[in-house]
């Protein structure tokens, strides 16, 4: 609820807004001064006979539909008091009065999520300190939950989202570290989606989940040489002179490098110590394998030596792994054989293997990640739209609450636009974005890659003019024929 304290002070706050407004912002004012009539008349001067002559958008629906780069209200329907409230609950967080300061908090959190950064910075500082300082469970609970949210908004509105849902994971740990299964699908959100942004922290946890998981079998070696290849790979680019966080990664770097080398001790799946690369493995246990190729123990020291040095580019892994795959059937191996034709470009087999992985997994949501694997395949190499968003929906499906489906069929339907051509072709996009929203707001964890397309394709979609000739009406739904879906019209 929006309160104002001190009322003394408003004056001041008000020319203080408005002396600090944008330069776009002060723009918009001053084109007031010039009459709706006036402005009129010099339109048609500039139109032709037979021009349409558009309607024109009060100054007034632009202030309240600005946003920011992230698509996020910036001042929502009434900028005086955002600016107002933001200055006051300042003031009171200053001072460390939290209670006092959220209500005028909560109305800039709720109203203007684009109006700066630092509201989600001073949120997460002042409901961390309520959680700590709760005097019951309950009241603990409801400071976590707004915590959750100010997380998600900050990941949607302001960047960095990989990186801002990972803290959902390690403010979960700290805080109920009995849930460590929504804190794990936070740290995998992270890394799928963050690229070398990652924090240490989450790499390592998430690591560590997959080991233990690993060694309670419920993992697959593979699941597991996976997932520690994505963190070394995190963590070495954040090592070097000229990375400000380099002792950091480095530590979380040795520590999982000796996590795995304990792990492997307890699993039996040492190997020669004086094996240490793709070609000491290929003459140590391609040598033993070249011996005895029918030898299980062969085959499966071969194949595991490979996976460990990734050494899986080479010409005689493909051989190994489907020997190794006929053997002792698995989805991660096969899920290894699928990769290893796409990198060659040979998508039928890879094709093939996939749909052999995503029938031998059983869990849900490494289903639902090789069925998105499948559906990149048909979307970007075989250019099989309707397959790809058949398998990306399915993966929703089995992933709840996941972006990655969602981006995919936005990106399915945008590269179908020029194929459908004319004005269908630029409303294409419309459905795309609504795709792309639609991940933003199902899984904050991808509003980064979201957010890029949306800000890429908004200059394709159908003009004000385009529409008005056509008599649709902003918000109106139209359906795209060459895609046959609805959308909704916008400019």
């Amino acid at each position: 609820m929006f309160q104002i304290k001190n009322t003394g002070i408003i004056a001041i706050l008000i020319m203080f807004m408005f002396a600090a407004l944008p330069t776009n912002v002060s723009a918009q004012k001053v084109k007031k001064d010039i009459s709706t009539k006036e402005k009129k008349k010099k339109d048609k001067k500039k139109k032709g006979k037979d021009e349409v002559e558009m309607p024109v958008e009060e100054a007034e629906e632009k202030w309240r539909t600005m946003t920011n780069d992230y698509g996020c209200p910036m001042y929502g329907e009434d900028s005086v008091k955002t600016w107002i409230a933001a200055s006051l609950y300042q003031q009171n967080y200053k001072n460390k009065n939290y209670v006092d300061a959220i209500p005028n908090w909560e109305y800039v959190f709720a109203n203007s999520p684009g109006f700066q950064k630092r509201t989600y910075q001073d949120g997460e500082k002042m409901f961390k300190s309520l959680i700590e300082n709760a005097a019951n469970e309950e009241e603990k609970k409801k400071y976590f939950d707004r915590l959750m949210e100010i997380y998600d908004g900050w990941a949607s509105c302001w960047g960095e989202s990989a990186k801002i849902i990972g803290k959902k994971g390690l403010r979960m740990v700290d805080y109920y570290p009995e849930e460590e299964d929504k804190a794990f699908d936070y740290f995998e959100k992270s890394i799928e989606n963050g690229g070398t942004e990652v924090s240490s922290a989450v790499a390592q946890r998430y690591f560590y989940r997959i080991a233990t998981d690993f060694s309670e079998k419920k993992v697959s070696m593979e699941d597991l040489e996976e997932s520690l290849e994505k963190v070394q790979l995190i963590c070495e680019a954040n090592v070097g002179d000229d990375k400000p966080n380099s002792a950091i990664y480095q530590k979380a770097l040795d520590n999982i490098n000796g996590f795995f080398e304990k792990i492997e001790a307890a699993n039996n799946v040492v190997l020669k110590p004086s094996v240490t690369d793709c070609a000491g493995a290929e003459e140590y246990y391609g040598g033993a394998y070249r011996e005895n190729p029918e030898d299980k123990t062969a085959i499966s020291n071969y194949y595991a030596s490979m996976i460990k040095f990734r050494c899986t580019d080479k010409p005689e892994f493909l051989a190994i792994a489907k020997k190794y795959n006929e053997a002792e059937p698995s989805a991660g191996k096969a899920k290894f054989i699928a990769r290893s034709y796409q990198k060659q470009g040979d998508f039928t087999n890879a094709e093939l293997f996939y749909n052999k992985a995503i029938g031998m997994e059983t869990n849900s949501s490494k289903k639902a990640a090789l069925m998105m694997n499948l559906a990149s395949l048909y979307n970007y190499k075989l250019k099989q739209r309707s397959k790809a968003i058949k398998q990306a929906r399915a993966a929703a499906e089995l992933r709840p609450g996941w972006g990655d489906p969602w981006i995919l069929i936005g990106n399915a339907y945008a590269g179908s636009a020029s194929a459908c051509g004319g004005f269908d072709g630029r409303a294409a996009i419309w459905a795309a974005m609504d795709m792309w929203s639609k991940a933003k707001r199902v899984d904050p964890s991808s509003a980064d890659k979201a957010q890029k397309n949306i800000n890429k394709y908004a200059a394709n979609t159908p003009g004000k003019k385009e529409c008005f000739q056509r008599n649709l009406a902003k918000g109106q739904s139209y359906t795209v024929s060459c895609l046959g879906v609805s959308t909704t019209v916008r400019y």
